[in-house]
């Protein structure tokens, strides 16, 4: 009896042991489910980085996730040794320390410093010290999310006064141009070397590029090597020229972010902006070349999903910059991208069917690529061909089709630099 008696006082307490773990368990379990997550990490600064000269500065501050933003001027308070300021509050988020300590210093004689601090507890505000009150311009730019200022000393630059027609370049410069239109226009005549006390100075940007290997073709080639080589290609023919400062956004295989390219072109004071792409579709039977221009939206569904892609965010994005495109590109310079864009398109069609059968215009086209926000100089976005085309990614590969779509972009900036910015700075 006392054996049996024992083992049910074992079996009891062993019970009693196991619903006390059950219960804790439990109530752990709840309190657990019941509890609210772990906050996120608040956004915060991460970088502030400018590009500038005496006349223009651009200012792009990085926060990497979406924030709250208002930006507003204070004007100089000498009593107090104030400049006149732009500021940027930032709400909701954080900010490193080391940008807390150093501000960016500048000194040009358009801005001293950029600057930033803690407003109050919820705010990080960033300040512009100005040398003098000179025109701005707000917007975002997202994925990753930064702030971008672009400051302007000089205002708005002077439309380029029109030419004789004789002058002016083969063609209608037409917001839409039709392949019927653009397929085989008649070359360029020779045009006189300009006097060598005016250069023009060209930016070529190659897209893409480092972590961005942007359209990829079935097999394998990378749009960003594409355009490096036809970059390279560019500014060697532009070059053989006395007429030309030619210079690259990136002359090796290194990511650039979009306003950085801008900027570059802006603080070299450039007088032509062309960035180089390739297309890529969906329909694999998609081919031909086209050439853009900044534009708020675009004429049709895929423009607007290449500019997406392009841009590197969803089509839904695209809305943010549309005010600021308004804005900034006035009728003026658009009218001269126009002009430069169909020569463009016109001269790389014509070159490259030189060498193959078949080579389609797609015609001049417009949409809203961040790349070209900002410029403020003639600025055109080419793409050539698409590389999500067998046969037109095959020919990609040829040093000679290289070389085909390389002579039309120099052929038409020589053209148009000569005709346009040289001939206008000798009146």
């Amino acid at each position: 009896m006392e054996g049996e008696a024992g083992e049910r006082v074992h079996l009891t307490l062993l019970r009693r042991h196991l619903g006390s773990c059950l219960a804790v368990f439990l109530f752990a379990a709840c309190a657990a489910l019941a509890a609210p997550p772990p906050a996120a990490a608040a956004p915060g600064v991460s970088d502030i980085r400018a590009w500038t000269n005496e006349i223009y500065t651009r200012v792009a501050i990085d926060t990497g996730d979406e924030v709250s933003w208002k930006a507003n001027t204070l004007r100089a308070d000498p009593a107090r040794n104030l400049p006149p300021r732009i500021f940027i509050d930032i709400r909701g988020a954080g900010i490193r320390d080391d940008i807390l300590r150093k501000p960016v210093e500048v000194r040009n004689g358009l801005l001293r410093q950029v600057r930033a601090g803690r407003f109050d507890r919820d705010t990080v505000r960033v300040v512009i010290d100005l040398e003098r009150e000179s025109a701005y311009r707000v917007f975002a730019l997202p994925d990753p999310f930064r702030i971008i200022v672009d400051i302007d000393g000089e205002g708005e630059i002077p439309a380029i006064a029109a030419l004789p027609d004789d002058a002016a370049p083969p063609g209608p410069a037409a917001a839409e141009a039709s392949p019927a239109d653009a397929s085989s226009p008649p070359a360029p005549p020779p045009v006189s070397t300009a006097p060598g006390k005016h250069r023009v100075r060209v930016m070529i940007d190659p897209g893409h590029g480092g972590k961005d290997p942007g359209a990829i073709g079935p097999t394998g080639l990378k749009e960003k090597d594409v355009v490096l080589a036809i970059a390279r290609k560019v500014r060697e023919k532009l070059s053989l020229s006395g007429d030309f400062d030619v210079r690259m956004t990136r002359d090796e295989d290194v990511f650039i972010p979009l306003e950085e390219r801008t900027a570059m072109a802006n603080k070299a004071r450039a007088d032509i902006f062309v960035s180089l792409h390739i297309n890529a579709s969906r329909n694999r039977k998609a081919e031909g070349f086209s050439t853009y221009v900044l534009s708020r939206g675009a004429s049709n569904r895929e423009d607007l999903e290449l500019a997406a892609r392009e841009n590197g965010v969803p089509v839904g994005k695209l809305q943010g910059v549309k005010f600021i495109i308004d804005d900034m590109f006035t009728a003026a310079r658009k009218n001269e991208s126009l002009r430069l864009a169909k020569t463009v398109n016109d001269a790389v069609v014509r070159n490259v069917s030189a060498r193959y059968q078949g080579a389609h215009s797609l015609g001049l086209k417009q949409a809203p690529f961040y790349v070209l926000v900002g410029a403020r100089m003639t600025a055109v976005l080419v793409e050539s061909s698409f590389i999500s085309n067998v046969r037109e990614e095959s020919r990609m590969r040829d040093p000679s089709c290289i070389d085909g779509i390389a002579d039309g972009v120099a052929e038409a900036v020589r053209y148009y630099g000569r005709n346009r910015i040289l001939a206008h700075r000798d009146h």
